[in-house]
């Protein structure tokens, strides 16, 4: 498959299911818990389980991105390093003055918002972007204040609350749609103890996605409450049942920057530009957030400025800034986005095939989608889509089963859905050469499983 790492397994047909004492071995050596595993955790098995049984799984837990760069950022990169001499200096961590400018024209045309290149700052990858905010969101009152996640979501985004010690709640969008959304955020901010709101739209791993109705919803719930709307938009212009994708055309990828003074949008590289092993992202701060002062940061950042607090007090003490040839590949990246190379969203269309493929599989064989329409319509094809099989109540169980067929996923609980009978399953690590290999899996699972009526 294109852009992805050699299997030393390549070509191996396995004979399913697999040894199961083989398979418990590896469980019981690693201690992996599969119903519990972290994505990286759940990586780690998978690689030794296809060591011991000498066979390649279909690989569905891991959310990488499987397609080459495009060659414009390696070039671009390459004159950094060489003609320009940037690899012996430090990197300005808010960002080179090129990137900055073009990222902005890229967020006027792309999602018709006008922000000043000052709000337009790289991060290393959205994860740092989102550890950021989260952080910045939970100071921003003398009590610190709860993140409210919007469910299923990032599992990382989890671990990074657990580890600043921050409290979070959720809610969660199998059970809250439209203007019952905007309704069940508003009564939970009520309370008084949230600072901010934290979602990806298109959604990891649901893959629904919020309309501007909604965000209009959210933006006034976060002024009218004083929160921090946090939009992870990893899957920028991923939704391909609209063409998100024409410079300075409607319709615009919707955003909830259009609709609140306080929010920071995370824009990747690594899943629409297929960039991710550069580990840069953007991070879009509204101008009126950028500006604001709230006295609480100045006992955590030094500063009552809540821009200044962000960039320096919190960007710059975890990695003090993204390296420069990274920053000069995604300014050749925006640069040819912003004047209407489509080439450069590639990856974008080969995913939303796969998927289509890939979905269309597991439900001829038995298996229904646990987030199963957006707002009545019908799931775009993208990156990610949910699982769950007749008779297995619970994701933990049906993962550990699927493991002894050669295919893997994670659980909708690590992700804080609350439908725990279904899995993610990931489409990027998953090439045309192993289509039929997952059918005779499937096949031969629902033969072993069959389903009643």
């Amino acid at each position: 498959m294109p852009g992805q790492r050699p299997s030393h397994q390549a070509g191996v047909r396995a004979h399913v299911p697999l040894d199961r004492d083989a398979v418990q071995r590896v469980v019981s050596r690693l201690r992996t818990d599969p119903g519990r595993a972290s994505i990286r955790e759940m990586n780690r098995l998978v690689s030794a389980i296809e060591q011991e049984c000498g066979v390649r799984f279909v690989r569905m837990e891991f959310g990488i991105p499987g397609l080459p760069v495009p060659a414009i950022a390696i070039e671009a990169e390459r004159d950094a390093l060489g003609r320009q001499g940037v690899g012996h200096v430090y990197a300005p961590f808010v960002g080179i003055p090129e990137l900055k400018t073009e990222a902005a024209r890229f967020v006027k045309l792309f999602l018709d918002v006008d922000v000043p290149p000052a709000c337009c700052i790289p991060t290393v990858g959205a994860m740092q972007g989102c550890f950021a905010s989260i952080l910045l969101a939970s100071r921003m009152r003398e009590v610190p204040g709860k993140i409210l996640f919007l469910d299923p979501g990032f599992p990382v985004n989890k671990l990074q609350v657990r580890l600043l010690g921050i409290d979070w709640d959720h809610i969660d969008f199998y059970d809250f749609r439209g203007d019952d959304l905007v309704r069940a955020i508003d009564e939970r901010a009520s309370r008084g103890d949230v600072s901010g709101v934290l979602w990806s739209s298109p959604n990891n791993p649901s893959w629904i996605s919020l309309d501007d109705r909604e965000l209009r919803g959210i933006g006034e719930v976060c002024d009218r409450h004083a929160l921090i709307a946090i939009e992870d938009m990893a899957y920028f212009g991923m939704d391909t049942r609209t063409d998100y994708l024409t410079p300075g055309e409607p319709p615009y990828q919707p955003t909830v920057l259009r609709h609140t003074k306080r929010a920071i949008t995370l824009v990747s590289s690594s899943k629409i530009f297929s960039y991710a092993g550069q580990r840069i992202a953007l991070a879009i701060v509204s101008p009126e957030l950028m500006d604001a002062e709230q006295p609480a940061l100045e006992r955590y950042y030094g500063t009552a400025n809540v821009g200044h607090a962000f960039v320096h007090g919190g960007l710059y003490p975890i990695t003090a800034s993204v390296p420069e040839s990274p920053q000069y590949g995604l300014l050749a990246l925006l640069r040819a986005a912003n004047d209407g190379d489509k080439g450069v969203f590639a990856p974008a269309h080969e995913y939303s095939r796969r998927a289509n493929i890939m979905k269309r599989l597991f439900l001829d064989h038995g298996f229904r989608l646990v987030y199963d329409n957006d707002l009545g319509r019908p799931l775009a094809d993208g990156f990610y889509f949910t699982i769950s099989y007749p008779g297995f109540d619970r994701g933990a169980d049906l993962l550990r089963e699927l493991l002894h067929y050669g295919i893997s996923a994670i659980t909708l609980a690590t992700t804080g859905s609350r439908r725990l009978e279904g899995l993610r399953a990931c489409v990027s690590m998953v090439g045309d050469e192993q289509f039929p290999e997952l059918q005779e899996r499937l096949e031969r699972f629902r033969t072993d499983h069959p389903v009643a009526g």
